[in-house]
């Protein structure tokens, strides 16, 4: 393993545990963003004393640097510049990952180490999350949220972040009347939690099926604690986000080998048991608060889905600048104060109009393209899980807007750089001593 390899291993293991820094006064600089462009530095440099650099294919290249360059240039219409340069800092920090990914994946085993790595650090803060989460019934729900966020969270999120968190807190739920702290990990709120969690959950799924020899129990383990910590965020958006990614990995699954195959068969029949026991659960009710028309968040998603929609129609071709969104709800509103559309599309729409969500669109498409066709000529169970992590990030982004997560956005692009180097060689094998 080279040096950069094993950089970036450790960056995405250490994803989930990271921290904040405060370079100034009010500003949290989460370490992943300095890590990040310390890897590109890295990256940039060994590419130019080797002389070469891998590129992805011309069209997704495309569209992923104009989405880029749209959203960096959209200061020049922009209310507030300041938002606007900062939201395109964070984009750029995180966005030249892309290209060291898609260099480094050339090579399958550095491949297969990422992910495993990403896996491993999702089992550990799903683990720690569910201790966390027991805990509140013996201690009780007051002394463990207060605790979490006066203590844990302003170190891991920073001080001014930790603040917005505690003044919009999302960590407590009511199910069937009882009040509970939900699953976040070290995570700013739940559904970042969820995200992270599901679209890990995959590829979890593909180690614990592959593998084999005296480390198999831990990815089996392991994807059960993901999983299991996943639900447990009750958050809707991420039950639905499940629901389509469990179904692109099994259904092609079905359908290909039949259910006279005895493992898929197997597997099939405890999900739907499985599914029937969660259906009759708390998480069951939560889940099927997600289609009533009279709960009060879904008639708050609405109103501003509709009033998204509304900002579009007056600003349809360029938006209204990246980050300026909340200034066209509320004029007053300050940095960081969570005025969004609750969909990742619209909110992009919002602020880069309807030319950067085509862009945005159109490589997401194409690399979810690229992991099924991969599947389909080649019946490669890796790019099958791959293609389930994009199907579910997709579901789940219609209720929520993870693009300018630290912990989300490299998730998204691992994913989407993977997908375009599985289209030329063969897919990673699992070794058989892990």
């Amino acid at each position: 393993m080279s040096m950069l390899e094993a950089v970036v291993v450790f960056f995405l293991f250490f994803l989930p545990f990271q921290f904040a820094i405060h370079p100034l006064a009010g500003v949290d600089l989460a370490i992943t963003r300095v890590f990040a462009l310390g890897i590109f530095f890295c990256f940039a440099v060994r590419g130019l004393s080797l002389k070469r650099i891998d590129l992805p294919p011309p069209l997704p290249l495309f569209f992923f640097t104009a989405f880029l360059l749209l959203s960096s240039c959209s200061f020049l219409w922009a209310e507030n510049m300041e938002w606007t340069f900062r939201k395109a800092a964070f984009l750029l920090s995180f966005f030249l990952l892309f290209f060291v990914f898609f260099s480094l994946f050339s090579n399958p085993n550095a491949e297969e180490k990422a992910f495993r790595a990403l896996v491993i650090g999702a089992v550990i803060v799903a683990a720690f999350s569910l201790l966390l989460f027991f805990s509140q019934f013996p201690l009780g729900v007051a002394a463990v949220f207060f605790f979490w966020i006066s203590d844990v969270l302003p170190f891991f999120l920073g001080p001014t972040f930790g603040e917005a968190v505690a003044r919009y807190p999302s960590l407590l739920v009511n199910i069937s009347g009882n009040t509970v702290m939900r699953v976040s990990g070290f995570f700013p709120d739940p559904h970042i939690a969820s995200f992270f969690f599901g679209m890990a959950f995959p590829p979890a799924l593909f180690f614990a099926w592959r593998s084999v020899g005296r480390f198999r129990p831990f990815w089996v383990i392991g994807a059960a604690l993901i999983l299991l910590a996943d639900l447990l965020t009750f958050s809707r958006g991420g039950y639905i986000g499940l629901f389509f990614g469990g179904s692109a990995f099994l259904l092609p699954l079905l359908f290909r080998y039949g259910v006279w195959k005895k493992q898929v068969a197997r597997i099939a029949l405890v999900g739907i048991i499985t599914g029937a026991l969660l259906l009759a659960s708390p998480i069951g009710t939560r889940f099927f608060s997600s289609f009533s028309q009279s709960d009060g968040s879904n008639i708050e998603r609405m109103r501003l889905w509709k009033e998204a929609g509304a900002s579009i129609t007056l600003h349809p071709l360029l938006g209204v600048g990246l980050g300026n969104y909340p200034l066209a709800v509320k004029p007053s509103a300050v940095y960081r104060e969570p005025i969004y559309a609750h969909n990742l599309f619209l909110d992009i729409a919002v602020e880069t109009g309807l030319l950067g969500v085509f862009l945005f669109s159109s490589v997401f498409f194409f690399c979810i393209l690229s992991l099924w066709r991969r599947w389909r000529k080649e019946s490669s169970l890796f790019s099958l899980a791959l293609f389930s992590s994009l199907i579910l990030f997709s579901a789940h982004a219609m209720f929520e807007s993870p693009l300018f997560s630290v912990h989300i956005l490299p998730i998204l692009l691992l994913l989407m750089a993977s997908s375009l180097v599985s289209i030329r060689r063969q897919p990673p094998t699992v070794d058989s001593s892990a």
